[in-house]
């Protein structure tokens, strides 16, 4: 791959979380409400892991050498959280759309739009730590297979980690309207060659790339609750979700399904009465020495 950044074949995105779940009219006309939504899910993310991150990093995070990396770093949370509570390292976020932040950023953290099926601009072994979430609609599963993985693996230092948190994209206990929703979404996808279920295969990709080859793979699965029966952890999550798919019907998915109904009250009704929830994934590995 070289000793800077990996020149791969120019491609675009099949795909993009923003657009599915948001769609661009809706991040250009109400940027706010956007970042609101990003702020929530980090929150809901953050909570139900009981922590920003997994990984072994405890011993470099202090360290001002360190350096950070998040993909899909949408608005920013996650790295102002991060770089708030460790504030030494220095801090990178990409995303491929440009819904970053561009004021009152703090001076270690940079953010810069790119598409990293396209490469890159990182030099070998250049980070380490990557982090990476809810992304699981953004590439193709061969772009996973032959891009994604290999051009993380190439720009870890050795002895870094990478982190990669995605949910299923599949309601457990769903009432008719979310299953609905969520069967669309998936068809979607399908359509696109992206696979909603891609975080069954996140162990099996890591370990196929040799410089992870050799070492564990870490798993942690969370129950992701919706709806008022688990406390406030699912109000705010129903109310996420929510929100969510009633955005996702203005987009490309409400072509294919058609709802009458109040879709917040519709899906908080059936949220509490069927117990939905989901699960969350967080896979993190450490590249060898």
């Amino acid at each position: 791959m070289g000793n800077h950044f990996s020149k791969t074949t120019k491609n675009s995105y099949t795909c993009n979380s923003h657009v599915i779940f948001f769609s661009n009219k809706l991040i250009t006309k109400n940027k706010m409400d956007f970042d609101e939504r990003e702020h929530l899910g980090h929150i809901l993310m953050r909570e139900v892991f009981e922590n920003n991150f997994s990984s072994h990093i405890h011993d470099i995070i202090s360290n001002r050498d360190t350096k950070i990396l998040d993909i899909g770093c949408g608005s920013g949370f996650w790295l102002t959280e991060m770089a708030a509570d460790f504030p030494k390292p220095s801090y990178v976020g990409i995303d491929m759309l440009p819904v970053f932040p561009t004021s009152t950023v703090p001076s270690n953290i940079t953010f810069q739009q790119h598409n990293l099926l396209n490469g890159l601009p990182f030099e070998d072994n250049t980070f380490d730590f990557i982090h990476m979430q809810s992304l699981f609609c953004d590439f193709t599963e061969l772009q996973w297979e032959t891009i994604v993985y290999k051009e993380l693996a190439r720009i870890l230092k050795p002895g870094g980690w990478m982190e990669i948190c995605d949910p299923e994209f599949e309601f457990c206990n769903g009432g008719p309207t979310a299953n609905r929703i969520s069967s669309a979404v998936c068809t979607y996808l399908r359509s696109r060659n992206v696979d909603p279920l891609i975080v069954q295969r996140h162990r099996s990709l890591i370990e196929s790339i040799p410089s992870f080859s050799t070492s564990t793979v870490y798993h942690e699965k969370r129950h992701f609750p919706l709806g008022s029966y688990a406390n406030k952890l699912g109000i705010l999550g129903g109310y996420h979700i929510s929100k969510s798919c009633r955005d996702i019907l203005k987009g490309p998915i409400g072509k294919i399904v058609k709802l009458d109904v109040d879709i917040n009250d519709e899906l908080a009704r059936e949220f509490d009465s069927h117990k939905t929830y989901f699960y969350v994934h967080r896979f993190y590995v450490q590249k060898k020495k």
